[in-house]
C-alpha cells in the first residue's frame, strides 16, 4: 500500500470512528447532548480534528442519515419485480424495510423520531415530485404502474398512492419503538395485517 493509500484508508478510519461515537452517543444519550466535543473525549481526540473532517453536529447527522439510506436502497435493489405478481415485490421490500428498522431501531428512535437540526431535507417525503428524488419512492411507483398496466391493481395517483404507503408503514414502525412490551407473535400479526391491507387497497374495486 502506498503513502496516499495509508493515508485515505486512515482517514476512512478515523471518519468511521467519529460516525459510530456520534450514532453511540445519540442512542444513549439523545441528540439534545451530543456535541462536537463530546464526540472528540469519546474518541479521544481534539475536537479540532473532527471538525476538519465534519463542520457541525448537523453535517455528521446527514452522513448517519446518508448511510442509512443507501442500505434502504440495497435492500430495495435487491428485490425482484415479477411483473405478473408485482406485490409481492411490494410485500417483500416494506416487510424486508420494517425488519431492518427494527434491527436498529435505538439508532431510528435517536434519528427520525426528533426533531434534529439540519436533517429535514434529508427525510421529507411528503412534497409533490418526490418520486423523482427519493428511491423508495420511485420503486413504489414503479411497481404500482407494472399492476396497473397487467391489470392488477386499480387505477392510483402512483406518487400520492407510494407517499401514503410509506408513511403508514412508518407509522407502524413507530408504534412497534414507542410500545416496547408489544410480543413478537402480535407484532409478526400486526406487520403481516399491515402488508395485506396495502396489496386489498391497491387490488379492491378495480375499474
Amino acid at each position: 500500500m502506498g503513502i496516499t493509500e495509508r493515508r485515505n484508508a486512515e482517514k476512512d478510519a478515523l471518519r468511521k470512528k467519529i460516525i459510530d461515537a456520534a450514532s453511540e452517543i445519540l442512542i444513549n444519550e439523545g441528540y439534545e447532548n451530543l456535541s462536537i466535543r463530546k464526540i472528540a473525549a469519546k474518541i479521544e481526540y481534539s475536537p479540532g480534528i473532527i471538525y476538519h473532517y465534519f463542520k457541525d453536529k448537523s453535517e455528521i447527522l446527514k452522513f448517519i442519515l446518508k448511510d442509512g439510506q443507501s442500505k434502504i436502497t440495497k435492500i430495495i435493489n435487491e428485490i425482484s419485480i415479477d411483473e405478473n405478481e408485482p406485490e409481492v415485490a411490494i410485500t417483500n421490500v416494506l416487510r424486508k424495510y420494517i425488519e431492518f428498522i427494527l434491527e436498529e431501531k435505538e439508532q431510528y428512535r435517536a434519528l427520525l423520531m426528533s426533531n434534529l437540526d439540519g436533517t429535514d431535507s434529508s427525510v421529507k417525503m411528503l412534497y409533490a415530485g418526490v418520486s423523482k428524488d427519493k428511491k423508495t419512492i420511485g420503486s413504489m411507483c414503479d411497481c404500482i404502474q407494472i399492476g396497473i398496466n397487467n391489470g392488477r391493481f386499480k387505477k392510483v395517483d402512483l406518487e400520492l398512492t407510494a407517499q401514503i404507503i410509506w408513511t403508514s408503514t412508518y407509522g407502524l414502525i413507530s408504534r412497534l419503538i414507542i410500545e416496547k412490551d408489544i410480543p413478537k407473535e402480535q407484532q409478526n400479526k400486526l406487520i403481516e395485517h399491515h402488508l395485506q391491507f396495502i396489496i386489498n387497497g391497491l387490488i379492491g374495486g378495480k375499474d
